[in-house]
C-alpha cells in the first residue's frame, strides 16, 4: 500500500517569494490611480471654476455696456411734448412741458424704445435712483406715450412755485414694479445733473441738479454714477448727452 503522507507531501508546491511582491504592487498601483483620478478632477474642477468666472464677468461686462448704451440712447431720443392735465375748478385744463429733472428721478418722452429700439413709437421713460441691499441703483420703467392727456396720470395737479413764481406741474412719485428694469447696480452714487445755458452769454452753461424751466429741455442730461467696488472689471461710467430735439411734438 502506497505511503499517502508521501503522495500529499509531493503535491504541496512551494511557493514563489514573488507572490507577496505581485499583490504588494497592485496595492501602489491602486493607490497611484486613486491620487491621479483625484488629482485630474481637482484639474478639472479648476478649469470649470475658472471658465465660469470668465464667462459671469464676461456677461457682467456685457450687461453693463448694454446699460451704458440703454441710457445713452433713451436720453438722446427725447423730445420735448406737450402734455394735458386739469387744473382748477371744473373743466379747465392746462398745458405744460412735460420733463421732470430732480437729482435722483427723471420722467421724459423719448422715440427711443428699450424693447424696440429706434423704431418702437414714442415712449414716457422714468429713471430713478433707489437703495438697495448692494448699495444704490438706477431703476427705469417705460411706458407708451399715447396722447398729451395720457400723460395726467404722472401729475397730481399744479401749484404755484413762490421761489419762481410761477404755476409748475406736481408729479407723482416714481414707483418700482414687476417691470421695472435694473440699469446700474451696486454704485457708491447717482445722481443726475442738468446742462443750462444762459441766455445772451456766449458758452456760458452751468450744470443744475434740478431743472426748473418750464418752456424747454436742458441743453444736456448727466447722469453722474461712482461705483461702490474698486476691482478691474468693466464698471458704469458717467455720461453727458446732449438733447438734439428742440421742437416741441403737439398731438
Amino acid at each position: 500500500m502506497p505511503d499517502l503522507s508521501i503522495r500529499n507531501r509531493r503535491r504541496r508546491r512551494p511557493m514563489h517569494p514573488e507572490s507577496g511582491m505581485t499583490l504588494l504592487e497592485v496595492l501602489v498601483a491602486v493607490t497611484l490611480l486613486g491620487l491621479l483620478s483625484v488629482g485630474l478632477l481637482m484639474s478639472f474642477r479648476m478649469g470649470a471654476d475658472s471658465w465660469q468666472s470668465t464667462r459671469d464677468r464676461l456677461m457682467l461686462d456685457r450687461r453693463i455696456a448694454t446699460a451704458n448704451q440703454i441710457l445713452h440712447s433713451t436720453l438722446a431720443g427725447m423730445i420735448p411734448v406737450d402734455g394735458e392735465a386739469p387744473y382748477g375748478q371744473g373743466a379747465q385744463r392746462r398745458r405744460f412741458l412735460f420733463f421732470q429733472g430732480e437729482p435722483r428721478s427723471m420722467r421724459f418722452v423719448s422715440s427711443y424704445s428699450v424693447t424696440g429700439g429706434v423704431r418702437g413709437g414714442l415712449h414716457v421713460i422714468e429713471l430713478q435712483v433707489v437703495n438697495s441691499t448692494r448699495g444704490r441703483r438706477v431703476l427705469l420703467n417705460q411706458s407708451p406715450f399715447v396722447s398729451p392727456q395720457g400723460l395726467e396720470r404722472f401729475v397730481d395737479g399744479f401749484f404755484r412755485d413762490p421761489d419762481l413764481r410761477v404755476i409748475r406741474p406736481r408729479f407723482r412719485p416714481i414707483t418700482s414694479h414687476a417691470g421695472s428694469l435694473v440699469i446700474v447696480d451696486e454704485l457708491a452714487d447717482g445722481a443726475f445733473r442738468y446742462l443750462e445755458r444762459q441766455p445772451g452769454v456766449e458758452l456760458s452753461t452751468t450744470w443744475l441738479p434740478t431743472w426748473t424751466n418750464l418752456r424747454e429741455l436742458p441743453q444736456a442730461v448727466a447722469i453722474n454714477v461712482l461705483p461702490r467696488s474698486e476691482d478691474n472689471r468693466l464698471h458704469p461710467v458717467s455720461m453727458a448727452v446732449p438733447v438734439l430735439s428742440r421742437g416741441r411734438v403737439r398731438r
